[in-house]
């Protein structure tokens, strides 16, 4: 009875030496991939009224789809308990659209070209299941949090001043920027490639919509989208 409490014993210990080896193990990982912004919102759909967008060396009419741009990320993960871990990341999406006007153009008949400039950029605190052990080969994962979106959006370029006789086309800028607290949405899958690295395939959804203020004050901004990449994580 003795040597079978010792065993017993024996298997507890090692087993709560695991779970603390398992719940102090953190990790960096580096991504990159893009991000298809929503743009449902007010100042979006001006753009695509007003703009057509250059596409392979010609202006086709402004979509959604061509706010698609390239994004990437950097994040630290420490595992809190078993099969949970905290994840905290910055991510940064860029994309600039050449434009013109759709139904406009300068007396001599030349387009009336413009630049349109998206920068978001969220900061997130996540928390993550990650149902198999660290050790696993294939580690699939799933978590949400709350991420602190900070946006930039501008216009630069030929504009027509719609309110002035004659609508002249002068050179100018338009730019607003703001952060918005909004909720993050994860999930993803890590492969191990030996003892200190993974390769990791992630997707992760943000939300949010702000008020703008400065040069579109009275417009609606949509930072929400979903961002996909790829990267190398390292633990420690």
């Amino acid at each position: 009875m003795k040597k079978l409490q010792t065993v017993v014993g024996a298997v507890a210990v090692l087993s709560l030496l695991g779970a603390a080896q398992e719940a102090s193990a953190s990790g960096l990982e580096l991504r990159l991939g893009g991000m298809k912004p929503r743009a449902k919102s007010i100042l979006f759909d001006d753009s695509i009224t007003l703009y057509d967008a250059l596409k392979g060396g010609d202006f086709k009419k402004l979509e959604r789809d061509d706010f698609i741009g390239g994004a990437g990320g950097l994040e630290f993960t420490t595992t809190v308990a078993p099969n949970i871990e905290l994840g905290l990341s910055v991510d940064g999406y860029g994309r600039e659209i050449p434009s013109r006007y759709s139904d406009f153009t300068r007396p001599s008949g030349r387009d009336i070209e413009q630049t349109l400039r998206l920068v978001i950029v969220p900061t997130s605190a996540i928390v993550r299941v990650v149902p198999t052990g660290r050790y696993r080969k294939f580690a699939p994962y799933v978590g949400g949090g709350i991420s602190a979106i900070w946006w930039q959006y501008e216009e630069f370029g030929d504009f027509i001043d719609f309110q002035a006789s004659g609508q002249p086309v002068s050179f100018d800028s338009f730019k607003s920027n703001g952060t918005k607290v909004g909720f993050v949405l994860n999930a993803g899958l890590r492969y191990r490639l030996n003892e200190d690295f993974q390769v990791t395939a992630d997707f992760r959804n943000f939300s949010g919509k702000q008020e703008m203020k400065g040069d579109f004050r009275g417009n609606q901004i949509d930072v929400s989208g979903g961002m996909f990449t790829v990267g190398v994580r390292v633990t420690f």
